[in-house]
């Protein structure tokens, strides 16, 4: 599978804010061969975020999710990620504070949200931002009630069969 960057892209405008979800961050920590979303990951936050293209906001729920495993492989894993949500630029992990566990509230209330999905949004809603980046495509379902606040940017759309495979500078 390749990826039409094109599109990503045109989807992604320079300037708007993303919250990225656990599973693109797991796609950009894994490899081309364990996850064909790898290249578009990559340019998501190597090229949009890192360059200050994109603001990046991540939910506590992500950070909890993407530690799992370092912590599990062992402290030098686990610290590369830490330093990746503390270090890297115009990517910020926001705090659950009252208007995120306010709002987090609301969608439980509202839409039945689970706890962690109703976090994750609440973030970004909070945060403002655009997009909701993802490859979780359940998520398209989940925020439809939100699709004037929040667009759903599945990276799995922006894979096409027929092109080479991505390669990333």
């Amino acid at each position: 599978m390749g990826l039409n960057r094109n599109g990503f892209e045109k989807r992604i405008q320079p300037g708007d804010r993303v919250l990225i979800d656990t599973s693109v961050l797991i796609a950009y920590f894994g490899t081309p061969e364990a996850d064909e979303t790898h290249g578009l990951a990559t340019i998501l936050i190597d090229e949009f975020v890192m360059s200050g293209r994109n603001e990046a906001v991540v939910s506590p729920v992500t950070a909890m999710e993407l530690l799992v495993r370092p912590l599990k492989a062992g402290p030098r894993a686990a610290a590369h990620v830490h330093d990746f949500l503390t270090h890297t630029a115009h990517l910020k992990l926001l705090s659950t504070d009252l208007f995120v566990a306010q709002e987090a509230a609301n969608l439980r209330a509202t839409y039945n949200f689970r706890a962690p999905d109703a976090l994750v949004a609440a973030t970004g809603i909070v945060a403002q931002v655009t997009h909701l980046v993802t490859n979780d495509k359940d998520w398209e379902t989940k925020l439809v009630p939100l699709k004037t606040r929040i667009k759903v940017t599945y990276l799995r759309n922006y894979m096409t069969p027929d092109a080479p495979p991505a390669t990333t500078p």
